[in-house]
């Protein structure tokens, strides 16, 4: 298994991880609290869904041949 395959999957795994522990939420609450390993960030939901699509789409090209 490459080192570039693994970094990837260690990636979803991260991002697998912070959005099941982010599930408790509102519609109408505009912005989001995402618990992460350290500390808690709240943002905009629709600025943590921009991170999450460039999250997905880092992972998308390093997985990528």
């Amino acid at each position: 298994m490459s080192k570039t395959l693994m970094f990837a999957l260690i990636l979803i795994g991260l991002a697998a991880l912070v959005l099941i522990y982010n599930t408790r939420s509102t519609i109408i609450d505009r912005t989001i609290s995402i618990d992460l390993l350290v500390t808690q960030v709240t943002v905009l939901k629709s600025l943590a869904f921009l991170i999450f699509m460039a999250v997905g789409t880092t992972i998308g090209v390093l997985l990528h041949k």
